[in-house]
Formats: C-alpha cells, structure tokens, sequence
C-alpha cells in the first residue's frame, strides 16, 4: 500500500500540482492537511479517487481530507473500511488491520494562548491515538508543526524559543511518542540524512533551492508495522505548497 501525506496550503491553488502527483505516484491513499475549503465548495472530479472532507472550525486552516484510490472493479478502497472518524483537524479510516490517521496539529504560534491551545490539543490527541492503538495498529501522517532534532533542521537547530522549536512542544511529543511506543519511520530509515528528508520550505526567496528547510511532516508508525515497511521520503520536486508530500510504502 502507498499513503502520501501532504499539507497542501490551499487545494485551490495547488490543484494542478495534486492531480500530478496522484498521476505520478498513484497512491492507494492521500491525506491531506491545511485544504482551505469548505466542504459545501469541494466539487472537485478526481477520476479514480473517492473523497472524504473534514471541514475545520479553524476558518484559516479549514481542515483535512483523505482520499481513497478506486479498484479497477469499480469499487474504491473505501468500500474496505469499517468506518471513518472525523474530529477537528484529524481523520481516521479504518481499515481490516490498521487505522490509517491523517493529522494537522496546531501551530503554537507566538502567543501563551495559542501555545495552551496547542499542548491540550495534543493531549486529546494522544487520547485518542491511545484508544485507537488498544483495538489495532495505527499509520498516523501529517504536519506535526514540530522540528525534533538538530538534523531536521537546516541550520542545525532545534531548541529556540519559536512555534515548532520549544522546550514544551518537545516535551509533548517525546511523551507521546513513548507513552504510545509509535516509530517516527523515515528517521529509523534514514538516521543521518538531513537536507534530503526536509519536508517544509518558507515562502519567497530561494529557501527551496537553497534547501533551507525543516523536516516538519512525519509518518509514525505502532513499533509492531517496522517489519512491514518498504519505504518513506519526501516528494521534494513536487511544488504547489510550502509543505511538500511524504510518502510512505508499507505492506499492508
């Protein structure tokens, strides 16, 4: 099976770019972060794709989406799933033997409010990851709005006082990391790449060509798939958002 993750920034003006990738790389399923559309305006025709929206609260943000590759017999994928849950900013498919997790956690922004919103959130999504995890495994991809080490990070920093740097943001993860014993997949693939794994580039200048970027976007995995993983890497040449796609090849 492949998943590709992607924080699209605007499925509107990076529609072009999404349909190809899915021509190029032909995913069995994407999740999708940061779509910025209402579900009422999201009449998009992607042959051989079923959709599923999840609108957002967050006007700036507005949600997350997964989509599912149709089977040549003419059913999708979807018709394999026992169910579909959706909470703000997280979409969970279930399927046979896995629940396939699609995530968008919070920027902690500047501001002391913003960063509580953000370590509660957090907490609830642990919650709910735990819960999941106690019936089966769990794929969980997305924009986690975190640089963990050094070596996701360009200029080789990852402790300041920024959104995605800070000392409690780092503390939140490592804790779930641990408490849910989850596998951050492409860093057990690739122990020593930096520049190659980075999956975030801010707008204008030359930062993507500079590769002057941050490894932001994550597959992470229960311990007990590893044996079942083919692959993870990010689509780097793929443009069309800040973020770029990470794709995950996995034996399920």
């Amino acid at each position: 099976m492949r998943i590709i993750s992607w924080n699209i920034f605007g499925i509107r003006s990076a529609f072009s770019a999404f349909l190809s990738m899915l021509e190029s790389w032909e995913p069995d399923i994407v999740c999708l972060q940061e779509t910025k559309i209402k579900t009422i305006d999201a009449c998009f025709n992607i042959v051989g794709y079923h959709q599923i929206w999840n609108e957002a609260d967050d006007a700036a943000h507005l949600g997350t989406a997964l989509f599912t590759k149709s089977l040549k017999q003419g059913n999708t994928l979807n018709d394999s799933f026992k169910g579909v849950y959706k909470r703000e900013h997280i979409i969970v498919a279930e399927l046979e033997s896995v629940y396939v997790v699609g995530v968008y956690v919070p920027y902690a922004g500047k501001e002391q409010s913003t960063r509580m919103y953000r370590h509660d959130w957090f907490e609830s999504f642990q919650h709910i990851i735990h819960q999941l995890q106690a019936h089966k495994p769990c794929i969980i991809c997305g924009d986690f709005n975190i640089v963990q080490r050094d070596i996701d990070a360009f200029d080789n920093m990852s402790v300041k006082s920024t959104a995605c740097f800070t000392r409690q943001e780092h503390i939140d993860f490592e804790h779930f990391m641990q408490a849910e014993t989850l596998v951050d997949v492409y860093r057990y693939l690739h122990p020593d790449k930096q520049q190659e794994g980075f999956t975030y580039y801010p707008f204008g200048g030359e930062y993507r060509i500079n590769k002057e970027g941050y490894r932001i976007d994550l597959f992470l995995i229960s311990k007990q798939l590893m044996g079942k993983v083919v692959d993870c890497y990010p689509l780097q040449e793929v443009e069309g958002s800040c973020n770029v796609p990470l794709l995950l090849d996995i034996n399920i």
